[in-house]
């Protein structure tokens, strides 16, 4: 084929090493760096920091913790202080407390003390007043009669305790019990039953009973002595033994009223007796 003009023979491709001898010159307006070598084809720019002075930035200062909490108890509302004619509130001491919880509390202790004087019983305590009566139960009766008149007239532990019928084998134990009534309505006492003992002279105490057959009435805001009186059947019993029997008892009271004036009554909580451990009792 013959050469024509418009042949592409005169194009070639470029010289790799010619471009890499280059010193600043361009190749498809891209900056070529010699000592990147010809892969390199970037024109950015690039920084060095080799020689750049450093920054120094500032450091932050925290305020002190005194001056802050300073700001803060300073930027807080004061309570308003209470007045003194402030009528919501009473004056106890050196403090003051609301007017609703005052009373709340002063009608609480009122029907505390009311419920106490009203429906308590007085109180009692057993007294060193106390004697062994040697009395001759028997006289002009028999053993079933005698027990016929415990039964309706006294109050009876165990009318099976009486074994015997001489009357030797039987003695009637007394002690006071001392009655205090600090309130305002006098105290009937119908009379006294036995509400615990040892267990060793269960089969011992027979009945309890006192002196005046129509109980005592204590008058408001007096104090009185009252006598007991405890049958014992004493056989195979000594001095000793008829003195733990005793005071091993607790007491309870019968028929226990409070009333005003003529009024009748209202029966109220029984009043329980320890009996005093100064006590003695002896046979003879």
């Amino acid at each position: 084929m013959g050469s024509s003009k418009n042949s592409m023979d005169s194009i070639k491709l470029p010289d790799k090493d010619k471009i890499s001898n280059l010193k600043g010159g361009y190749v498809n307006s891209r900056r070529v760096y010699k000592e990147n070598g010809i892969d390199d084809f970037t024109n950015a720019v690039r920084a060095d920091f080799s020689e750049a002075a450093p920054i120094k930035v500032p450091e932050r200062t925290e305020p002190a913790k005194k001056e802050e909490d300073e700001f803060i108890e300073s930027s807080r509302a004061k309570p308003m202080p209470k007045s003194n004619t402030d009528t919501r509130y009473v004056k106890l001491g050196g403090r003051s407390v609301a007017r609703w919880k005052f009373f709340k509390i002063a009608a609480i202790v009122l029907v505390v003390i009311i419920v106490l004087t009203t429906f308590c019983p007085p109180l009692m305590l057993s007294n060193s007043e106390g004697t062994t009566v040697r009395k001759n139960i028997f006289e002009n009766k028999g053993i079933s009669a005698v027990k016929e008149e415990l039964l309706k007239n006294e109050n009876v532990y165990n009318i099976d305790n009486m074994t015997s019928e001489k009357p030797e084998n039987y003695r009637v134990c007394t002690l006071g019990i001392q009655v205090s009534n600090y309130t305002p309505f006098k105290t009937y006492i119908g009379g006294f039953s036995v509400l615990s003992c040892d267990p060793l002279y269960k089969d011992k105490i027979v009945s309890v009973s006192i002196d005046d057959p129509d109980g005592y009435t204590i008058p408001a805001f007096s104090v009185r002595t009252v006598q007991v009186n405890v049958l014992v059947c004493v056989t195979e019993m000594n001095d000793q033994q008829l003195t733990d029997a005793i005071t091993s008892l607790i007491l309870k009271t019968t028929g226990l009223k409070k009333g005003l004036g003529g009024l009748p009554g209202m029966p109220i909580i029984p009043a329980a007796i320890f009996v005093s451990d100064a006590l003695e009792y002896r046979l003879s």
